[in-house]
C-alpha cells in the first residue's frame, strides 16, 4: 500500500513538473516560491560567513562575490534539490547536464551597483566556449534568493518575450565593478520596452526564477540599509567539449577591452582637466 502510494505521489509530481516545464517554454522563465527552506537558507548563509571573498566592491570593504563554489561543502547540495532536479530532467530530458558554476553574488548595503540589461548568452564563448547561440535550449539559469529582494534593494527585472529574438545586439562597456561586461544598445531596449514591458521579480529568501540564456534582464543598485545576496547558479545539457581556443580569444578580448578604455580614460585626464572651474571669469571684464 505505502508502495502505491509512492509511486502515484511521484507520479503527480512528474505531471505537475510536466505542466511547469511547459510554462517555462512557453514564456521563457518560472518563478517557484519557498523551495529552499529557511534553515537550508541560515546553513548557506553561515557557510559563506566562512569563504574569503574571492571580490570586493571598488573602494570598498564590502564582499562582491566569493567564486565558483559548485564544489563547496554546502553549497554543492543546492544542485541537489529535489525540486531543481526535477526541473532539469523534465527540461532536458536527460539527466546528462552539469551545472558549470555557482556564484554568490552580495549587492551590498548602501552601494551596491546595477547590473547593466545583457543576455547570458552573450558571453557564452567565456562561460561554455564551443557552445554557440545555436545551443540556448540546451542553457538554463537559476537564480535563487538567499535574501528578500526587493525593489529598493535592486531585485531582478526582466524582460519577457525578449528571448524570442535570439542574441541581440549589444556593446562593450566596463561595468560598475570595473570589469568587462556586454550590454543591450538603447535603440534595442526601447523597443523591447516598448512591446513587452518590464517585469519586476520581487523574491523572498528560497524562491528560485529558472530563466533561459536569451532572456533580457538586469537591476538597479542597492540603496538600502542591508545587503542583498542571490545565488547564480547555471546549468547546460553536456553535448560539447570545451574549445579552449574559443575561450582564449573570448578571455582574451574581454581583458584588453578594459586595458583599452582604461588607458583611454588615462589619457584624457593627463591631457585634460575635467574638474576645472566652468564658470565665466568676471574678474578678467
Amino acid at each position: 500500500m505505502v508502495r502505491i502510494q509512492l509511486e502515484a505521489q511521484r507520479s503527480q509530481m512528474f505531471y505537475d513538473m510536466e505542466n511547469v516545464i511547459e510554462k517555462y517554454r512557453e514564456d521563457g522563465y518560472y518563478f517557484a516560491e519557498g523551495i529552499l527552506g529557511e534553515d537550508f537558507i541560515r546553513a548557506l548563509k553561515l557557510q559563506l560567513s566562512t569563504i574569503e571573498p574571492k571580490l570586493y566592491i571598488p573602494y570598498s570593504d564590502v564582499p562582491w562575490g566569493y567564486g565558483n563554489l559548485v564544489d563547496d561543502k554546502v553549497f554543492s547540495l543546492v544542485p541537489k534539490n529535489e525540486y531543481i532536479q526535477n526541473f532539469c530532467t523534465t527540461l532536458f530530458r536527460s539527466d546528462n547536464y552539469t551545472f558549470n558554476h555557482l556564484i554568490v553574488n552580495n549587492k551590498g548595503a548602501f552601494f551596491g551597483s546595477a547590473v547593466e540589461w545583457h543576455q547570458e548568452m552573450s558571453n557564452i564563448d567565456t562561460y561554455a566556449p564551443g557552445y554557440t547561440v545555436d545551443d540556448h535550449e540546451n542553457f538554463m539559469q537559476i537564480y535563487i534568493a538567499l535574501d528578500d529582494h526587493t525593489i529598493d534593494n535592486g531585485c531582478l527585472k526582466i524582460i519577457p518575450g525578449s528571448d524570442k529574438f535570439g542574441l541581440l545586439e549589444h556593446q562593450d562597456i566596463i561595468g560598475d565593478n570595473l570589469g568587462h561586461k556586454r550590454r543591450l544598445t538603447t535603440k534595442t531596449l526601447q523597443y523591447l520596452n516598448d512591446t513587452y514591458g518590464i517585469k519586476t521579480v520581487t523574491m523572498k529568501a528560497g524562491d528560485i526564477l529558472f530563466f533561459n540564456h536569451l532572456m533580457v534582464h538586469g537591476s538597479s543598485a542597492n540603496y538600502t540599509s542591508h545587503h542583498r545576496k542571490g545565488i547564480v547558479l547555471q546549468v547546460r545539457l553536456n553535448t560539447k567539449e570545451k574549445d579552449q581556443d574559443v575561450f582564449e580569444r573570448a578571455t582574451t578580448h574581454r581583458r584588453e577591452f578594459v586595458i583599452s578604455e582604461m588607458k583611454k580614460i588615462i589619457n584624457k585626464l593627463e591631457s585634460t582637466n575635467p574638474y576645472k572651474d566652468f564658470k565665466k571669469d568676471e574678474t578678467k571684464e
